[in-house]
C-alpha cells in the first residue's frame, strides 16, 4: 500500500470510467484512476481526469460496473487442483447414480493394471439412488486396481481392497487419532469406509501431483478463480506442495497470476517452519496464520453437536451416521489449549474449522482462555470457520474475543433441504448460518465456499446470504437474511479484513493497491436471489487486466 497522501495531480498510467464505481467504502463514483498498481483517484470523470497525460490509458467500462476484486477468505488452490482433475462423479454433473457409475466404469478400462484410480464427488444429496458403497461394492467395480472415491464433502473416502493394501491399511492398523477412523464392520474387517484427514492422508499419496504437475494444476485453478471475479483467496490449509510453499511463491514471483493468495499452514507446519507472522514474502503472497479442524462434517457425521442427528434414511442407511451420534471433536481439547498457546505466542493468526454447535462453543471456550493475555481490543483477527449451528450466545462472545466468523453458506443453498428434513431437522436447520445475528453482534463477517467443496463464486454466495433459498426454490432460516451491500462487503472489504489485509485491497479507495471486478451489471442494485447471474466481464490486478 502507498503510505501518506498522494499528490492531487499524480500522473495516471490508467483511467477507467464509462460505468458506475461502486468502492464499497465511500459513495459510488463515476470514475477511478490508477498509477503504480494504485488507486491514485476516485470520484467524479472532472475530478478523475485531472490526473491524465498523454500516455494515460483510459478504458471505458461500457456501461459495466466496477467493484473492488472480489475475495473468497476459505479455499483449497492445491485440493482444488488435485480434485478437478479426477474422475468427475459429482452431484453437479450426475444426477442419477448410472452417469456416476458410467464415468468410474470408464476410467477403469482406460486404466492400467494396478494404476490408481481417483474420483471426487460422490454426492448423496444432489445424486439420486447412489445406495451404499464400500470396498466390495468396489472391489467388483474395479478388481485390477486400486480405487479410492472422495465425497463432494472431502471429509470422507471410500477405497477397494487393492487401495486399502497399497497404502498399507489392514484390519489390525489402528486409527491415526485427529478425528481419523477406518470404519470397521461387526467383525472387525475393514469396511472401505475412511473418515477425516489423519485418515485419507496414506490413501491420497498415490494421486498426488508432482512439483511440475502442481505448478500447472494450480494455474489451472487460479484462473477459474478469475473467472467468477475472485482477485484473493485466503488458503485454508496447505496439503500439496510442502510447507516451504515453493509453488505458490514461484508462481506469484512470476507476475503472471491473476490473484493474490494469502495462506494459511496446517497447525503440524507452524510449529516446525521458518515461516514468521512478520515475514510477508511480496505483494501476491504472504502467509498469514495456521489452520486448524475441530469438527468435521454433517455429511460425515462428524459435525460435533449438542443434540444427536436425526435417525432418518439418509443419516443411518446412506450416509452411515448411527443412531444416538453427536459427531466427534479431532482432539481433546487439554491438547489443543497447549498448541493454541504456542501459535498465540508465536504470534500467529488462527483460523478453526467448527461447524456444530457445540464444536462452536468449545473451540470458543479455548480461544476465550488462551486469549485471556491478550491486550484489550488487540485486533488479533482470530477466526472461526463454516459455524453452521454457532449460538446466537457464542456469536455474542465471540464479538467480545474479538474473533471472526466465516461463514460456509452454501450449505443453505445446496444441502438445505436435506438438512432440515433429514439430517439436523427444522429448528436447527432454522438457525443454520445466522449471518443475520453475526452482523447485529458486531461482526464483519465473511462468506466462503471451501472449493473443491463447492465451486467457486462470491456472487452466489452473497445472493444465498441474502435471498436464503436451497436449490429448491424454497426459502430457509429467512430471519437470518441480510442485505445486498451486507452480502458484498461480506466478499470484499470483511473478507480482507479477517484476511488481515484490508489496507491494501477489499474497497476502491486512494492509497490501496488497483484490484478490480468489472460486473455486467451493478450488484448494489440487482435483487438478491438473481445476484449468481450477474456476469463477469472482467477481472483487474494492481491496475492490469487479467482476464482476456
Amino acid at each position: 500500500m502507498v503510505v501518506g497522501s498522494l499528490a492531487l495531480m499524480d500522473p495516471a498510467d490508467l483511467i477507467l470510467t464509462g460505468g458506475p464505481v461502486e468502492p464499497i467504502i465511500g459513495d459510488r463514483a463515476q470514475a477511478v484512476a490508477v498509477g503504480g498498481g494504485n488507486v491514485l483517484a476516485v470520484g467524479s470523470i472532472e475530478d478523475v481526469m485531472g490526473h491524465r497525460v498523454a500516455s494515460t490509458e483510459v478504458v471505458d467500462l461500457g456501461g459495466n460496473t466496477l467493484v473492488p476484486g472480489l475475495i473468497e477468505p476459505h479455499t483449497h488452490p492445491d485440493l482444488c487442483g488435485q480434485l478437478y482433475s479426477w474422475v468427475d462423479v459429482s452431484g453437479f454433473t450426475h444426477g442419477d447414480v448410472s452417469g456416476v457409475k458410467s464415468a468410474l466404469a470408464a476410467a477403469v478400462s482406460r486404466a492400467a493394471a494396478g494404476e490408481w484410480v481417483y474420483a471426487f464427488g460422490l454426492d448423496f444429496m444432489l445424486t439420486s439412488n447412489l445406495g451404499n458403497w464400500d470396498r466390495d461394492r468396489l472391489d467388483a467395480l474395479a478388481p485390477h486396481n486400486p480405487v479410492v472415491i472422495m465425497i463432494q464433502s472431502m471429509h470422507t473416502v471410500f477405497a477397494n481392497s487393492a487401495a486399502l493394501e497399497g497404502a498399507g491399511l489392514d484390519d489390525a492398523t489402528p486409527d491415526p487419532g485427529g478425528g481419523g477412523v477406518y470404519v470397521r464392520d461387526g467383525a472387525g474387517r475393514l469396511t472401505g469406509r475412511v473418515e477425516e484427514l489423519p485418515a485419507i492422508l496414506p490413501l491420497m499419496v498415490h494421486g498426488a501431483p508432482g512439483p511440475g504437475e502442481l505448478e500447472a494444476l494450480l494455474v489451472e485453478q487460479y484462473r477459474r478463480y478469475a473467472e467468477v471475479g475472485i482477485t484473493t483467496v485466503g488458503m485454508a490449509g496447505t496439503f500439496l506442495g510442502g510447507g516451504d510453499f515453493a509453488q505458490y511463491r514461484s508462481l506469484a514471483a512470476s507476475g503472471e497470476v491473476p490473484l493474490r493468495l494469502v495462506a494459511y499452514m496446517r497447525h503440524e507446519e507452524a510449529l516446525d517452519t521458518h515461516w514468521s507472522p512478520d515475514d510477508p514474502d511480496g505483494d501476491l503472497f504472504r502467509v498469514a496464520g495456521v489452520k486448524l479442524w475441530y469438527d468435521g462434517s454433517p455429511y460425515t457425521g462428524t459435525m460435533l453437536l449438542d443434540d444427536p442427528y436425526l435417525e432418518s434414511d439418509l443419516c443411518c442407511c446412506t450416509l452411515g451416521i448411527a443412531a444416538g451420534s453427536t459427531g466427534r471433536p479431532n482432539f481433546d481439547p487439554a491438547d489443543l489449549e497447549e498448541l493454541l498457546g504456542e501459535l498465540n505466542s508465536a504470534g500467529w493468526q488462527v483460523m478453526t474449522h467448527a461447524q456444530g454447535d457445540r464444536a462452536c462453543r468449545e473451540t470458543l471456550d479455548l480461544y476465550s482462555r488462551v486469549l485471556a493475555g491478550r491486550p484489550a481490543g488487540e485486533q488479533h483477527r482470530w477466526r472461526l470457520e463454516h459455524c453452521a449451528l454457532i449460538t446466537d450466545d457464542d456469536l455474542r462472545r465471540a464479538a467480545g474475543l474479538g474473533v471472526s466468523p466465516s461463514f460456509h453458506v452454501d450449505h443453505v443453498r445446496w444441502y438445505g433441504p436435506e438438512l432440515r428434513d433429514s439430517i439436523i431437522g427444522a429448528e436447527r436447520a432454522e438457525r443454520l448460518m445466522p449471518i443475520r445475528s453475526a452482523i447485529d453482534h458486531g461482526h464483519r463477517p465473511s462468506l466462503h465456499a471451501d472449493s473443491p467443496m463447492y465451486p467457486p463464486g462470491p456472487l452466489r454466495l452473497a445472493g444465498t446470504a441474502a435471498a436464503r433459498l436451497t436449490r429448491t426454490g424454497e426459502s430457509l432460516g429467512a430471519d437470518q437474511a441480510i442485505s445486498v451491500r451486507e452480502a458484498i462487503r461480506a466478499v470484499t472489504i470483511d473478507a480482507a479484513w479477517q484476511l488481515g489485509i484490508d489496507e491494501d485491497v477489499g474497497s476502491i479507495e486512494v492509497g490501496k493497491r488497483a484490484d478490480f471486478t468489472v460486473l455486467e451489471r451493478n450488484p448494489l442494485e440487482t435483487p438478491a436471489a438473481e445476484l449468481e447471474s450477474v456476469a463477469v466481464v472482467g477481472t483487474w490486478l494492481a491496475g492490469s487486466p487479467t482476464l482476456a
